[in-house]
């Protein structure tokens, strides 16, 4: 069974490797229960996955286990630390300026605490958006990966606007979620 299951879930079947510092992982377990084991709400923020994203993502998975696995730590650190990744003492994590929307992108290398090992390419950035739930509550919507390693900073440009279309449809279809546009941009 692919490792992404466990972590994962993005596909069918039932998980019967272990989970990382939880012992024996069941069988009578689904993939569901992985993915619910560290999506959601956990201390930081509510994190969701746009399909599109969830596809790349089986596809890193499918390509490359070792980066798979470094780039489902990053995103764990957003779950578990929210906003405090874009803390200037941190390098997961940065504001995406060119948005008009208050997103950001996840870094996979230079190292950093959640993944120390990140240092070679790929240079993958993950696009992710801070959104506002109905309730008041924050949550991030993670919307496209890539890697920016050939292009280097050329990368930003179409992939933000990408991600800002992306974000845009995600919210028409969620109603309960709207972006935070940035002060001065709308």
């Amino acid at each position: 069974m692919p490792f992404y299951q466990v972590w994962c879930g993005f596909r069918s079947g039932r998980c019967r490797r272990a989970r990382p510092g939880d012992g024996q992982w069941s069988a009578n377990r689904s993939a569901k229960d992985a993915l619910s084991s560290i999506c959601g709400r956990v201390h930081g923020v509510e994190v969701r996955y746009h399909p599109l994203f969830e596809r790349w993502l089986v596809e890193l998975a499918d390509a490359d286990e070792e980066i798979f696995g470094e780039v489902m730590a990053l995103l764990t650190a957003l779950e578990v630390h929210g906003r405090e990744l874009d803390d200037e003492r941190r390098e997961e994590s940065y504001p995406v300026v060119t948005s008009r929307y208050d997103m950001h992108a996840l870094r996979r290398s230079p190292p950093s605490e959640a993944a120390p090992y990140a240092t070679g390419p790929p240079v993958l950035r993950i696009l992710y958006a801070i959104c506002r739930k109905a309730t008041g509550d924050e949550v991030a919507v993670v919307l496209l990966g890539g890697n920016k390693t050939t292009l280097g900073n050329n990368w930003y440009p179409v992939n933000v606007n990408e991600a800002e279309a992306r974000l845009d449809s995600y919210c028409r279809q969620h109603a309960d979620t709207s972006p935070i546009v940035k002060r001065g941009n709308r």
